[in-house]
């Protein structure tokens, strides 16, 4: 089987943002990525506080949080 590193990529991705956390941190059931204070966040999956960096975008926080855990 021979898939593109597009589909790898949309793969690694529903891993990472759908994976299931229960008993693990404390993120919520609707992610890691959440939205306080009129700013996108990330919250640490392991301690449940928020990351110092804030986003404009769902979409910028989901692409720092792919980043750091060396995703597409």
């Amino acid at each position: 089987m021979k898939i593109t590193r597009r589909q790898l990529g949309k793969i690694i991705q529903e891993a990472l943002f759908t994976e299931d956390k229960s008993g693990e941190g404390e993120c919520p059931k609707s992610g890691c990525v959440v939205k306080r204070d009129g700013k996108w966040r990330v919250m640490s999956n392991k301690t449940g506080k928020l990351w110092n960096a804030t986003y404009k975008s769902k979409k910028d926080a989901e692409a720092g949080l792919r980043a750091f855990h060396g995703g597409y």
